[in-house]
């Protein structure tokens, strides 16, 4: 079995991949889950490379802000190898999530959302 990880090197960290992605990606969204991408047909270790963000002006305290971001990690983290192998091979995706509540969600919430999300963009993708 694999391990569950995710390292530094699947995270988005370039100002440049950030705003390539928010200026030519798509997007769908499954409240409270918004997810912009942008694929690229290259080679990479990691066939996803993805970022997280919560609204500062919705959530203004940085402790809740953190705590919806640790919960977007934690799901992700897990269903992650089920998209590594739904994703074509020799693809690259850029992926944004992003939170759009408005309140502080359970562990559920985000799991349900972010499940569905991410299934209809393995569809989106496949169609490509």
């Amino acid at each position: 079995m694999t391990r569950l990880t995710l390292s530094k090197q699947e995270r988005i960290s370039s100002r440049k991949d950030i705003e390539t992605l928010f200026e030519s990606g798509q997007s769908l969204s499954n409240f409270p889950i918004r997810l912009f991408w942008l694929t690229r047909n290259e080679a990479s270790t990691y066939p996803v490379t993805v970022m997280f963000t919560v609204s500062k002006k919705k959530f203004s305290k940085a402790v809740d802000r953190n705590r919806i971001k640790r919960l977007l990690r934690e799901n992700y983290r897990v269903v992650k190898p089920a998209l590594y192998e739904a994703i074509p091979s020799q693809t690259h995706i850029l992926l944004g999530i992003l939170f759009t509540g408005k309140e502080l969600p359970t562990f559920d919430d985000i799991q349900k959302a972010l499940n569905v999300a991410l299934e209809r963009l393995v569809t989106l993708i496949r169609k490509e």
